[in-house]
């Protein structure tokens, strides 16, 4: 199966398991995403956005999982579904970088390190890469499974 039909069946069982979810989707597309093998971002446009992200993203991130096992068991192999609903994923990317610089700089200027929320895989993930492009500032994970949070400290 090329990756344009194997996208179209990804789509379909996203579309078909929201409209069980009573979700009407308005526009939907799915790409791979580049640099990551293994990853397809699925991003859809519904009406009421709110109550299908949840608090934090928290059933986002339930739909998701659920969306990579029905693709996992209609394609017979494991891909890592990213499902981005009404451009939360990007907004939360920009709000969790922009946190990061501004914790960053606080950090470097007191030089005492800064604990942020517990936050997912993804989020962490994000945080990592932006404390990255800053000078003088490291970032760790700390904590066992819900628990598990960011710290940035002075390098």
């Amino acid at each position: 199966m090329d990756n344009k039909e194997r996208n179209e069946t990804i789509l379909k069982l996203t579309c078909e398991l929201l409209a069980k979810m009573n979700f009407e989707v308005e526009n939907a597309f799915v790409e791979d995403i580049e640099d990551e093998e293994g990853q397809v971002l699925v991003g859809i446009t519904v009406a009421n956005p709110a109550s299908l992200i949840g608090f934090r993203g928290k059933n986002l991130a339930a739909v998701q999982t659920v969306l990579s096992l029905m693709v996992k068991s209609k394609l017979g192999e494991w891909l890592r579904v990213l499902l981005d609903v009404n451009n939360y994923r990007e907004e939360q990317k920009v709000r969790l970088e922009s946190m990061v610089k501004n914790l960053s700089e606080k950090v470097l200027e007191t030089g005492n390190p800064v604990a942020l929320a517990n936050m997912s895989s993804y989020e962490r993930r994000i945080c990592h890469m932006a404390s990255s492009k800053i000078e003088g500032v490291v970032t760790e994970s700390e904590g066992e499974g819900e628990d598990r949070h960011v710290v940035i400290k002075k390098a």
